[in-house]
C-alpha cells in the first residue's frame, strides 16, 4: 500500500540522502542552426550505442532548496520515492526539484501519484504552473512527464558543462498548466 508523507528538514539533523540511477536507452539529440534573422532548434529522438547510465546523490535538503516541501512515500512501510517542490513566489510557480522513484518501485504508479500530490499542491496554491528540469539523456522521464500531461518549453545548452550537446545531456525545461490556466 502507498502512503505518502511530508517530511521535515528538523527529522533529519545529519540531512537526507538520496541515490538516484537511471539507464536510458534513448535521448533527445539538440539540433540548431542560426539564420540570419533568428535560430532554428529541433529535438529529434536517438538511440544511445550502449545505454547511458547515471548515478547521482544528493543532499534533499540542500540550503538552495530552503523552503521546499519534502514528501516521502512509502510502500508497504518501505521508503520507495520522493519529491522535493517549492512554491516560486517571483514568478508564481510551482518547481519540482526533484522526484526519485528507487528502481525496484519504478512502474506501481507511484511517480504518478506523486505527480498528481504535486498537481493539488500548485491548486491549492493557486499557482500559474509546475515546472522541472531533466536532461535530454533521461528518455524515460522525459516519457514519464509527457504522460502527465507536461510540456518542453526550453532548454539550456550548457547547465552542467560546455559540451552538455556533445555529451547529450542537455538540460530541457519541462511545464504543467493546468486547464483553467492555459
Amino acid at each position: 500500500m502507498l502512503t505518502i508523507r511530508q517530511i521535515h528538514k528538523k527529522d533529519f539533523p545529519f540531512g537526507k540522502k538520496v541515490y538516484y540511477t537511471y539507464t536510458s536507452q534513448k535521448y533527445y539529440q539538440l539540433h540548431s542552426e542560426k539564420a540570419e534573422n533568428g535560430w532554428s532548434f529541433c529535438l529529434k529522438e536517438e538511440t544511445f550505442e550502449t545505454p547511458f547510465v547515471k548515478e547521482l546523490e544528493e543532499e534533499i535538503f540542500e540550503p538552495y532548496k530552503e523552503g521546499s516541501e519534502v514528501y516521502l512515500a512509502d510502500w508497504d512501510g518501505e521508503e520507495a520515492a520522493i519529491m522535493v517542490i517549492q512554491e516560486m513566489g517571483w514568478n508564481h510557480t510551482l518547481l519540482i526539484h526533484d522526484l526519485y522513484v528507487k528502481s525496484g518501485f519504478q512502474r506501481l504508479g507511484i511517480g504518478n501519484s506523486l505527480i498528481a500530490a504535486a498537481k493539488k499542491r500548485a491548486n491549492e496554491l493557486n499557482v500559474r504552473s509546475i515546472m522541472l528540469e531533466t536532461q535530454t539523456s533521461n528518455y524515460p522521464a522525459v516519457q514519464f512527464y509527457l504522460r502527465n500531461d507536461f510540456d518542453m518549453i526550453g532548454f539550456n545548452t550548457i547547465s552542467y558543462s560546455n559540451d552538455d550537446v556533445k555529451n547529450k545531456e542537455v538540460r530541457i525545461e519541462m511545464a504543467y498548466l493546468p486547464e483553467e490556466r492555459k
